[in-house]
């Protein structure tokens, strides 16, 4: 692969990337990632893609292995029931704390998200799709003006990821999906209770949300 041309932020990009072969199925769990070769794959140098796994092992999404490179965690429904509740505790009281606290702003910004969600799916991009997943979910993380929630939602965030793009039929089947996911339905839902401050409500739907999320992953895992 020829090399690519150089972005503002190589680190970012080489992060993306990855993701990006991760939902095209060119990696599943068990597998080591190389810094060598990814580089070599990509056409990076290897600066940019060794900040790239550091990030995705500080998320949680990669552990790190002596001698061995990175390696995307082996399943466990153990594990799963683990992260997906700490998201349903820390995400359902971050999206209150956000009720409370967004501004005009933040409000317009997260209405943007959705809105190149809902493109997302009418085209079905993988890739901008977890983009923007990512961006909601985060979005309403900086939104409770709490870093403490901010830090351990993305934590928890990208290592219910490393479930979610491997086993969740959404990401398997995007060609075929319905253009509304029940993800989009609950995303705009939650938007809609945090436009009208109402912390209860966002904070329960929330909840919902990733508990929805998680069953429908139950049968895969099992």
């Amino acid at each position: 692969m020829p090399p690519v041309k150089a972005p503002l932020n190589m680190g970012d990009a080489a992060y993306r990337a990855i993701i990006r072969m991760i939902l095209d199925s060119q990696f599943r769990p068990g597998d080591v990632l190389l810094e060598t070769e990814l580089a070599e794959r990509l056409g990076f140098s290897r600066t940019p893609v060794a900040a790239a796994l550091g990030r995705l092992v500080g998320e949680g999404f990669l552990e790190k292995r002596k001698k061995m490179g990175c390696v995307i965690p082996l399943p466990s429904a153990e594990d799963a029931q683990k992260v997906f509740y700490a998201r349903q505790v820390i995400e359902g009281q971050t999206a209150a704390a956000a009720a409370r606290n967004a501004s005009p702003e933040d409000i317009q910004e997260l209405e943007r998200t959705l809105g190149e969600q809902d493109q997302s799916l009418l085209v079905g991009s993988k890739e901008q799709f977890s983009s923007t997943n990512e961006a909601f979910h985060l979005g309403i993380a900086r939104m409770s003006r709490n870093p403490y929630f901010e830090r351990y939602c993305q934590h928890a965030f990208w290592r219910s990821n490393a479930y979610i793009f491997f086993f969740d039929r959404f990401y398997q089947n995007m060609a075929q999906s319905a253009p509304v996911s029940r993800t989009a339905v609950y995303h705009r839902r939650i938007f809609e209770a945090i436009s009208r401050q109402d912390a209860p409500e966002a904070g329960k739907l929330m909840e919902e949300h990733v508990i929805v999320t998680y069953e429908g992953l139950l049968t895969r895992l099992r």
